[in-house]
């Protein structure tokens, strides 16, 4: 019974499962038929991000096989890749254009942009600008660095100023940098590059002793007597009355001009013209006058006063104003009282006309006279047998 009903069943089986031929090749038409109408289709590589660093050639990754290599990727220079895709010389660490010189290029800092041939230097800051070697600090380039930036070049804007250079007879430059103008043996002060007058060689070379130094007064270079230690130095001798041993006083003393054939024999009377003595003084008059024979027989004068440089120099006419007042000090404070000289005292003078006559540095009938402050005790050339002598110094 079994056996029955089971080849009963299997022809519909058999039919259920097996597919017409018919059926199959329309479904394979149909299959073919799909492939063939997809459209054709390849990967776009500038959308993959082939070395995984999150940046596709898309986004800006110049080289998508370095994972190192992406916009925002830190540039390490010099290894020939470029990192962070920004282009420009590998060798070029600071961008300024020019590669650096470890590296085949020409610049010599390539840390700082702002150094590169050509560059505008700027000095005391430590880097070479312009790659032109040298010192930093030695703006002026004369192979001495700036004093206030640990140098020797008291002036590093001048080539010729630094230690060693030879002085220059300018009155004006220190160009050897040891602190003074013009001091060395062949400049100022000596015949071709003379002070115009004491006070400024003093002020210019202060280690300078007494001595005689060329000076020109406007006339041209001749040589003088400077005094370069007593009373802050710097005094030119103007004048020197030296006692001629007779009544006749020194010719043309009291002419203003010009007395005498030498300007540094102390032992003989000379006077520059009164216009070139007042062209001299800037600060204060010294007189220094002395004498042992005076008016009243034996006698001890050797007086020092000081006049104010006010005072406008008369050989031939008498004193006033300034010259009439005389000080026993430097700095002018103790005044001798005595400011109302004779019409016939001319020049410098310390007088009371009639009751004292102590100082004078021109007399009418080409004299001097010097005395004692406070008594009448003095001489002048014209009496017989007395013998004052005066230095007139100017500075």
């Amino acid at each position: 019974m079994l056996t029955i009903l089971s080849l009963l069943l299997a022809p519909t089986l058999f039919f259920a499962c097996r597919v017409p031929e018919s059926d199959k090749a329309e479904a394979d038409n149909d299959s073919a038929q799909t492939t063939d109408s997809a459209p054709d289709s390849e990967v776009d590589l500038n959308a993959v991000d082939q070395d995984g660093d999150g940046y596709a050639p898309a986004d800006g990754d110049c080289d998508d096989t370095n994972p190192t290599a992406h916009p925002g990727a830190p540039e390490v220079a010099y290894d020939g890749v470029d990192e962070d895709c920004l282009g420009g010389d590998d060798n070029d660490a600071d961008a300024d254009g020019h590669a650096s010189a470890a590296h085949g290029g020409d610049d010599c800092d390539d840390a700082h942009p702002e150094a590169h041939p050509g560059a505008g230097e700027i000095w005391y800051d430590g880097i070479d600008e312009d790659c032109l070697g040298g010192d930093d600090n030695d703006a002026d380039a004369d192979g001495y660095a700036s004093d206030l930036h640990g140098g020797a070049d008291c002036d590093d804007s001048s080539g010729d100023v630094h230690p060693g250079a030879a002085e220059v007879c300018d009155g004006a430059t220190d160009e050897d940098c040891d602190g003074h103008v013009d001091e060395e043996e062949d400049v100022l002060g000596v015949k071709d590059c003379p002070a115009s007058s004491c006070l400024l060689l003093h002020a210019a070379r202060p280690d300078l002793p007494d001595g005689i130094y060329w000076l020109d007064l406007g006339t041209g270079a001749e040589e003088l007597v400077c005094d370069m230690a007593r009373d802050d130095g710097g005094w030119t001798l103007v004048a020197n009355f030296a006692w001629p041993g007779s009544t006749a006083g020194v010719a043309g003393w009291t002419s203003g001009a010009r007395v005498g054939s030498t300007l540094t024999d102390r032992t003989q009377s000379f006077k520059l013209s009164d216009d070139e003595i007042n062209a001299t003084v800037v600060m204060r008059y010294r007189a220094r006058g002395t004498a042992t024979t005076c008016l009243q027989g034996a006698c001890a004068v050797d007086t020092t006063l000081y006049w104010d440089a006010a005072c406008v120099y008369d050989s031939g006419h008498a004193s006033t104003g300034a010259c009439t007042a005389a000080f026993q000090t430097y700095d002018l404070q103790d005044w001798t009282t005595l400011s109302n000289p004779c019409s016939w005292h001319y020049g410098l003078t310390s007088a009371d006309c009639g009751t004292t006559s102590e100082f004078g540095t021109s007399h009418d009938g080409n004299h001097v006279f010097v005395g004692v402050v406070g008594t009448y005790i003095h001489a002048y050339d014209g009496r017989s047998g007395e013998d004052p002598s005066i230095e007139v110094w100017a500075k």
